[in-house]
């Protein structure tokens, strides 16, 4: 079964969160005729075209390189694609401005762009591509090449998933073909993360975005500026790549790449083991149904923690009264608390009254690791690495309740007070087995301490909307495909507590953090040491104040032939350099 998140299944419940939408959602943003008229280039290049290259010879066996994937494509266009598979595809299609270290999720000048400068006043990225890129149709990827998409993104016609990673922008300037001005609503240390769309063949597109949904190459890219070139595909089953010799950072070694979808991930193993293939992903999910057993002598299997976890929230606000965070002039409203979970008491007694070890090894079949907030180790300039894991002590709990008035009297294993009873209901994905088997765990470790859970099982999409809607006790979800930057991240600001829409969903309120992610976010300079400390003092009152139960990170598995050397997956995908990648000797 497919994995079902929160991250990247919010974008069908609302609109406005979208991968790393919400962070962006209180600047004033241009509208798209705005952004469209802004980014018109100040000259008109001419370029002498580059040798279309000739087709690549068919390859040879030993030269294929066969990666299997879990489902098909939607289509290839980075504006419209909602696809990982598509997504793969085009990362070896499609240039970028700005690569990105798979490893660390750093930005770095390994893309169009080969250096940039930022101005003082922490608005204005000017970007000086390099000029060696061409479309395999001979054209030059150029800076309109970058404006045409960025444009695209913003058009509220095109309806793209991706709109927010425009919504810091107010101008885009091309001073010539080579030059890149991206002016920005107001000083942003995160925006690097979302210019990092591939871009599309301007030159192939209509420039009013009208064929955006219709273009043939939407099917079938006929033009790449990759290491590879798009040489077929039979939807749903295959598709196949061929090797681009006039890449820019040299040709790759595989002849082909071909991805084949294979659905079953018991299937997906038994042809790597029997050497059909060379690479494949398994989620957690997979993996705990799966045994990769040490005869897999040809493969080599690598856990790559993922930018994601498991969490429950906490609803710090009355749920029978959703209210917005901040008032329509931005002023901050006070909120009814939650009449159980907004003592921070019976919120310090569910932290401590969960086993995590026994919800990763048993709930989630060990494919996790235990955490200690939201900014993950995979970004360890701004990890808080010094924060303690919340320790189980379900002792602690029982005392913290009874010191504050929650007893059993009537000897049912529910405390009241007041004529009150200690009982909560958890909203969960029925969907996930593993995240329901963690759900079962979470409420017998809470039983045990006195507070009653009611499971609350629900499709997906209805457990992410009653969450999101504000109107929950406990839910258990997860965030998937986490940026690499937190400055992207938009759990914790008052300004994202917007029922219905935003992704501080727990009511969290504190004024103290919504300087601290304020001051992250536009600090001159962006010095990364300096915003380091400023998220780590974030995790540090999260932590105290728990709105979150953090429960796990989340541990899948790439498995790649040990034939082919090279191959380095990180939390942010695959290295991008496989024209270093090597048959093995």
């Amino acid at each position: 079964m497919r994995r079902r998140w929160l991250w990247t299944g919010l974008a069908a419940v609302v609109v406005v969160i979208a991968g790393a939408a919400g962070i962006y959602r209180n600047q004033s943003a241009p509208d798209a005729d705005e952004l469209r008229a802004t980014a018109q280039p100040t000259l008109q290049p001419t370029f002498t075209p580059a040798t279309t290259p000739a087709p690549a010879s068919v390859a040879e066996p030993s030269r294929d390189f066969v990666q299997l994937v879990a489902a098909g494509e939607d289509l290839f266009n980075p504006v419209l694609t909602t696809s990982d598979t598509g997504a793969a595809v085009l990362d070896k299609l499609y240039p970028r401005l700005l690569g990105q270290d798979v490893q660390t999720g750093e930005i770095v000048p390994t893309e169009l762009a080969e250096r940039w400068e930022l101005a003082e006043d922490g608005r204005v990225y000017t970007f000086f591509l390099r000029d060696t890129l061409y479309w395999s149709d001979g054209q030059p990827v150029t800076a309109a090449d970058f404006r045409f998409t960025y444009a695209a993104l913003a058009d509220p016609a095109v309806q793209s998933p991706y709109r927010d990673r425009t919504q810091a922008i107010a101008q885009i300037e091309t001073p010539d073909p080579y030059t890149v001005v991206v002016t920005l609503v107001q000083p942003d240390c995160a925006v690097l993360q979302s210019l990092r769309r591939p871009l599309l063949p301007s030159h192939r597109y209509a420039p009013d975005f009208s064929d955006l949904a219709s273009n043939p190459l939407n099917a079938a890219p006929e033009v790449s500026a990759g290491p590879f070139l798009f040489a077929g595909h039979e939807p749903g089953e295959q598709i196949v790549l061929t090797a681009n010799p006039a890449y820019w950072r040299g040709a790759p070694p595989m002849q082909r790449w071909v991805l084949r979808t294979v659905p079953d991930a018991t299937e997906r193993h038994r042809q790597m083991a029997e050497g059909l293939a060379d690479l494949a992903h398994f989620s957690a999910e997979e993996m705990a149904s799966m045994d990769p057993a040490p005869s897999d002598g040809g493969l080599t299997w690598q856990n790559v923690a993922a930018p994601a976890f498991h969490f429950l929230a906490l609803n710090l606000a009355d749920p029978g009264n959703p209210q917005p965070g901040r008032d329509g002039n931005g002023a901050l409203l006070v909120q009814e608390p939650h009449p159980l979970l907004g003592e921070r008491t019976v919120r310090q007694a569910i932290a401590l009254g969960i086993d995590r070890a026994r919800v990763i090894e048993q709930g989630m079949a060990g494919r996790g690791y235990a955490l200690t907030g939201d900014v993950l180790p995979a970004i360890p300039w701004a990890h808080a690495a010094d924060l303690a894991l919340s320790p189980y002590d379900p002792d602690q709990a029982r005392n913290l309740l009874e010191s504050t008035g929650w007893r059993d009297s009537d000897g049912d294993g529910v405390r009241e007070r007041d004529g009150e009873r200690l009982a909560l209901r958890l909203t969960v994905n029925a969907d996930n087995p593993m995240r329901m088997r963690a759900a079962e765990l979470i409420a017998a470790d809470l039983a045990a301490v006195g507070v009653a859970v009611e499971l609350s099982p629900a499709t997906f999409e209805a457990a992410a909307a009653e969450l999101i809607g504000q109107r929950t006790d406990l839910a258990l979800l997860g965030w998937d495909n986490l940026p690499a930057d937190p400055g992207l991240s938009a759990f914790w600001s008052s300004g994202d507590d917007a029922p219905g829409s935003g992704a501080n969903f727990t009511s969290f309120q504190d004024a103290a953090v919504d300087a601290w992610l304020e001051e992250a976010r536009t600090l001159p300079g962006c010095d990364l040491a300096a915003r380091g400390e400023l998220y780590r003092q974030v995790q540090r009152r999260v932590a105290a104040e728990l709105p979150y139960a953090f429960l796990s990170g989340e541990l899948p598995a790439w498995a790649h032939s040990t034939r082919w050397t090279g191959i380095a997956p990180g939390p942010w995908g695959l290295n991008g350099d496989v024209h270093a990648w090597r048959l093995a000797d």
